[in-house]
Order: C-alpha cells, then sequence, then structure tokens
C-alpha cells in the first residue's frame, strides 16, 4: 500500500513538474501561476500545494531538472577519452544537441531571469546549484582535454558556461546566425593548448 502510495506521489511530482516547465517555457516563469500550472497537470491545487508549498520550491525543482538534462546532453555527446573520437565534431554534436532544444533555451533564459530580477532567495539557491553546475561541466571537459592545471579547468568551467549561455540567446534570436562547426573548431584549438601546468604571467602595468 505504501509502495504503491509513494509510485503516485512520484507520478504527480513529475506530472507537476512537466506541466511547470511547459507553460513557463511558454509564457515566462512570472506570467505562470500555480492555478495555470494545476490546471494543465490535471490536479487540483490542494494537490499541487502537497507538493510545492511555494513557487520558489516548485521553480528551484525545475532548475534541477534543467541542469540535469543539460548535464545529460553534454556528456553523453563527449568522447570518454581524448582519442576516442574528433574532438571538434564531438563538441559540435554537444552544442547542436543544447542549443537546436528552443524550448530548453527559453526556459534556461526564463530561470536565469527570474534568479537575478528580484528574487533574493532564488538566487541564492540557484548561485550555489549554478557553480555546481560549472565545476561539473570543467571536470568533465578537462578530462576530455587533458587539462590538470586546476587554473585552467576553473577558466575553463567559466568559458564553457558562458559559451552555452551566450549561443543560447544567439540561436533564439536568430538561429542562422551561430557557426556551430567553426564553434567547436575554435574552441578546440583553444582547449588543446599544451597542459604545461604553467600559469602565464600577467603583463607588467606600463
Amino acid at each position: 500500500m505504501k509502495e504503491g502510495a509513494g509510485r503516485d506521489r512520484a507520478a504527480s511530482r513529475t506530472r507537476i513538474l512537466v506541466a511547470a516547465r511547459r507553460l513557463m517555457a511558454e509564457k515566462g516563469v512570472k506570467q505562470t501561476t500555480l492555478a495555470d500550472i494545476a490546471r494543465e497537470a490535471g490536479i487540483s491545487p490542494g494537490t499541487l500545494f502537497y507538493h510545492y508549498a511555494s513557487k520558489n520550491d516548485l521553480i528551484y525543482d525545475i532548475l534541477e531538472k534543467h541542469l540535469a538534462d543539460l548535464t545529460d546532453a553534454i556528456f553523453a555527446s563527449l568522447p570518454r577519452r581524448r582519442d576516442a573520437a574528433d574532438l571538434a565534431g564531438a563538441l559540435q554534436n554537444a552544442l547542436a544537441r543544447l542549443l537546436q532544444d528552443t524550448d530548453s533555451g527559453r526556459m534556461n533564459l526564463y530561470l536565469l531571469q527570474e534568479a537575478i530580477v528580484g528574487n533574493s532567495e532564488l538566487k541564492d539557491r540557484f548561485a550555489v546549484r549554478y557553480q555546481a553546475w560549472r565545476e561539473l561541466l570543467a571536470g568533465q571537459a578537462a578530462r576530455v582535454f587533458g587539462i590538470s592545471d586546476p587554473h585552467r579547468r576553473s577558466a575553463l568551467g567559466a568559458l564553457l558556461l558562458a559559451t552555452i549561455d551566450g549561443m543560447t540567446i544567439q540561436f533564439l534570436l536568430a538561429p542562422g546566425s551561430v557557426d556551430l562547426p567553426g564553434l567547436a573548431e575554435e574552441l578546440v584549438r583553444l582547449l588543446t593548448v599544451g597542459d604545461t601546468g604553467v600559469r602565464p604571467q600577467p603583463a607588467e602595468a606600463g
């Protein structure tokens, strides 16, 4: 009995997340109400409140699922070893999987906007989760590209995240303007510079 009830709760929670993500991708986070989500999920407002006492809790779960999906897409596209495949082709494939899901791209921007503009609770929670995601991306890419210097790894995480966020905006505005093969080749050139473990010294001020 308890096992069946647990499955029912999990199924209801999944319906809520799917409905919320679909509506928020279409309308934006602020424009989507809990009543809208309950109606879309085919449940009562009371059932929704049972699973999520606040809209912030629901948004945070959507962020968790969203970042997990992005991570899976990237990891599934990158080779397991540096010599396992053409790196530029693998990186191009990973970026294509991320960018061509326009609903996911819009969701990414809406979530960031909600976190940055006027919602300090979500901003704090997002900052922690986003940092963890950046480090995860850096670790995976550093393994593939053979980068062991921790300073380069940190910079790599910031570079990859900036690339994903920036290319998402460009792809949503003008998909035809995004040269994925060229971008992938340039990133590979940057990332396959010899890993000497020596950091370049900053130029002295004139």
